[in-house]
C-alpha cells in the first residue's frame, strides 16, 4: 500500500482513539429513543461506522488476508475474523433498516451489536500492546 497520511501513524492513533470513544457512544447512546436517522445514537452509530470502513482500510494486508480466507492467518486472528463477519452482520442489519424499521430489524440489530460489542472489546484489549507500540519513535 502507498503511503499516504490515513496509513500514517498519527491517523492509526486518531482513527484507533475516536473508535473506542465512538462504540461507547453508540453502546450509551443505544439506551435512549433512537426513532430517526438524526438520533444521537444513529449519528454516533454512522461516524463509527466510516471509521471502521478507515480502520479496515489501514489494515488492509491483513483485511484481503482475512478476505481470501487464508487458513494460517484465520488460525491466528479468530477475533479479527469474528470482527469481520459480525460486521457484515451489523452492514446488513442497517441495510435492513434502510428498507424499513421494523420491531423484527430492530431485534436482528440489537442481537447483532451486542455480540458485536463483546467482540469488539476484546478485540481492543487484545490489540492493546500494538496500539501503545504506535506511540514509540
Amino acid at each position: 500500500m502507498r503511503k499516504t497520511f490515513i496509513s500514517s501513524r498519527i491517523a492509526k492513533i486518531t482513527v484507533d482513539i475516536l473508535l473506542v470513544v465512538g462504540i461507547f457512544l453508540s453502546m450509551l447512546s443505544s439506551n435512549y429513543s433512537a426513532d430517526s436517522w438524526w438520533s444521537l445514537h444513529c449519528i454516533a452509530s454512522m461516524v463509527w461506522y466510516v471509521l471502521m470502513l478507515i480502520h479496515i482500510w489501514q489494515h488492509w494486508g491483513m483485511s484481503k488476508a482475512l478476505l481470501k480466507m487464508k487458513w494460517k492467518i484465520l488460525k491466528r486472528n479468530k477475533i479479527t475474523f469474528l470482527m469481520f463477519v459480525l460486521f457484515f452482520l451489523i452492514t446488513v442489519s442497517i441495510i435492513l433498516f434502510i428498507n424499513g424499521v421494523s420491531n423484527k430489524s430492530i431485534n436482528i440489530h440489537n442481537k447483532i451489536s451486542h455480540l458485536f460489542w463483546i467482540v469488539i472489546i476484546i478485540h481492543t484489549i487484545m490489540m492493546s500492546k500494538r496500539f501503545f507500540s504506535l506511540f514509540k519513535g
